[in-house]
């Protein structure tokens, strides 16, 4: 996506570029995620919505959807059902660009490049001669068993909040340096499993908020979260006017939505 979005900035025509894409993938409204108090209702209200369809949705592809209706979630292409998540963040311009690409690729990984053909899992695909070829299959993820966060003498760097490394990083160094005791350390910070499936999403949100009960009813995480700025919305919503009821409201309605959540 980035690689399509740098290409048309830099003058590069929409039916020039040929776009392989073996999944469709949802993606993460970014005006959801925007810290700062002129972004409450969409970030703390979009929380609520997410809630909400976790609690109502009847199953995984429901789940999706129902986060799609509620601004939370996109796709690029809205004919194709998406078969991944890996926590992608768009916005919408970004959305609105590349749909200018118009020619997506569905056959497959590229499995060898001739000079004449791309080959892929599903069937061969002819290309013009003097085709640039960029590789944009890296992952930002290795995925490995999940284990103990502290153990005797050493500490296994995970998520604790997906899908955010640096706080997670943050978290674990803060309950390594204040609380003595590995058991303690792992209660409070389990490692949140990195979803390789759509169905594998509910669970990674189910740790994540598990971990975030855990350090709501911890004084001293809680003023701790406050005031780091790795944690975009801790002070957003304990820093509420008590004369603020909309606001107010929006987060009593969280409460509700997080439990049945």
């Amino acid at each position: 996506m980035d690689a399509g979005i740098w290409l048309l900035n830099h003058g590069a025509a929409p039916d020039s570029i040929s776009w392989v894409m073996p999944r469709d993938s949802w993606l993460v409204n970014r005006l959801s995620t925007q810290p700062g108090e002129e972004f409450f209702h969409q970030s703390i209200g979009g929380q609520v919505a997410q809630m909400a369809c976790c609690a109502n949705a009847t199953s995984v592809d429901d789940l999706f959807l129902r986060m799609e209706a509620s601004g939370q979630m996109l796709r690029i292409y809205p004919e194709h059902t998406p078969t991944m998540f890996h926590f992608a963040t768009v916005s919408k311009g970004e959305i609105a660009m590349l749909q200018r690409i118009k020619n997506v690729i569905r056959l497959g990984r590229v499995q060898a490049l001739e000079p004449a053909n791309m080959v892929l899992d599903k069937g061969k695909v002819a290309m013009q001669p003097g085709t640039l070829y960029i590789d944009c299959t890296a992952s930002a993820v290795e995925y490995r068993a999940r284990q103990a966060i502290f153990q005797p003498n050493k500490i296994v760097l995970q998520v604790v909040r997906a899908p955010l490394p640096t706080f997670s990083a943050a978290m674990i160094a803060y309950v390594e340096a204040h609380y003595p005791d590995d058991a303690v350390r792992n209660k409070l910070c389990a490692d949140v499993p990195f979803p390789q499936t759509l169905a594998e999403y509910p669970r990674t949100m189910m740790v994540t908020m598990m971990n975030q009960m855990q350090w709501s009813q911890d004084k001293t995480l809680r003023n701790w979260m406050r005031e780091t700025r790795l944690d975009g919305f801790g002070k957003l919503m304990t820093g509420i006017d008590p004369a603020d009821t909309d606001k107010l409201a929006v987060m009593a309605d969280l409460r509700v939505q997080a439990a049945a959540a």
